[in-house]
């Protein structure tokens, strides 16, 4: 039998990493910065709750992609993959040390490819058709989209701990493989 995608935590323990659930059979931890975030944006939300709601599911789903490549690369890469650990403006995950630099680039690379994969078809059709009349939608798209490819640009920067410490070595490391499996 399968196990589940995505199976929630029963009952929740609120704790400084609250375990929400598992991802992949990976351990899935929400920082409680979080939960006070959410708290403090639904405390305003008489006026408007639906766009708060939808605005806050996107928002914390850009977070969880991202953390998703990594997982997936890094299960792909033969990686044991430890947690996930969501914080209000990043996330964590941790992960073994992988088998060479290369992987180690290719899994830093994986979180912005996997927002890459939302964000692209969004911003086609929004540049092909334009925005929907829907607040609701609209809100979908800047987060999902604008945002997405924001953060993701932004994590690219060559500092650590941003992927970008890791993943710009993935030319150098490719070269690097290239030369130890050429035959001599």
């Amino acid at each position: 039998m399968r196990k589940p995608l995505f199976r929630f935590e029963n009952p929740i323990r609120l704790d400084t990493q609250t375990k929400i659930g598992c991802l992949r059979g990976v351990d899935l931890y929400i920082h409680w910065t979080v939960f006070a975030v959410i708290a403090l944006i639904l405390a305003g939300v008489a006026r408007r709750p639906l766009l708060s709601v939808v605005g806050l599911t996107a928002y914390l789903s850009v977070l969880l992609i991202h953390e998703t490549g990594h997982l997936i690369a890094a299960q792909r890469k033969g990686c044991e993959v430890i947690s996930i650990q969501l914080y209000p403006f990043f996330g964590f995950t941790r992960f073994g040390t992988p088998w060479s630099r290369f992987d180690h680039c290719v899994i830093a690379w994986a979180g912005v490819i996997a927002q890459a994969v939302v964000a692209i078809p969004i911003l086609v059709t929004v540049e092909l058709f334009g925005y929907s009349r829907f607040e609701a939608v609209n809100m979908l798209i800047a987060i999902l989209c604008y945002y997405s490819i924001f953060v993701a640009f932004f994590n690219l920067l060559p500092i650590a701990p941003l992927d970008g410490s890791v993943a710009w070595g993935i030319i150098p490391a490719w070269f690097a493989e290239r030369r130890l499996r050429r035959p001599r």
